[in-house]
């Protein structure tokens, strides 16, 4: 059984290496992960769940606030930065991160247009971030039943 569970480590770092050399995450990665160690097992597997739930949610609130005649600015910047603050912090989710940077300056500047395009920016670079944290939360489900 431990070989499996190293060869599952194994892979995941091979996941997480690719994924950084790609740019969708960064070395903050593996700080959280490593917190798992004094958090339980499923810290990372309960974390990642948690963490799509609430970018979703801000991507909705994004997007009504978007939708709204007049477009609230402030507002559209207050979830900008919430959801570029968990991105960073979380996980090291670079180009999702990189994304909100371009939803910000489109706010800044009062371009709603250019807020909808940055926004489509955010939702694809999650969507990618999304597939890959699942593979995560997929190897660390099995690494923890090897541990069992």
């Amino acid at each position: 059984m431990a070989a499996s569970r190293e060869a599952l480590n194994q892979q995941l770092q091979q996941i997480v290496n690719s994924l950084k050399e790609q740019g969708i995450l960064d070395s903050q990665f593996w700080m959280v992960h490593s917190l798992k160690e004094a958090n339980g097992p499923f810290f990372l597997a309960e974390l990642i769940p948690m963490f799509c739930h609430n970018v979703q949610t801000t991507l909705r609130d994004l997007n009504r606030t978007l939708e709204k005649e007049p477009v609230n600015y402030h507002d559209m910047n207050e979830l900008t930065m919430k959801i570029k603050g968990c991105t960073s912090r979380c996980f090291g989710a670079r180009r999702l991160a990189l994304a909100c940077v371009t939803l910000w300056r489109a706010v800044d500047n009062k371009n709603k247009d250019g807020c909808s395009s940055a926004l489509n920016g955010i939702r694809q670079e999650y969507q990618t971030l999304r597939s890959s944290l699942d593979r995560i939360v997929e190897l660390e489900r099995r690494i923890v039943s090897h541990q069992a």
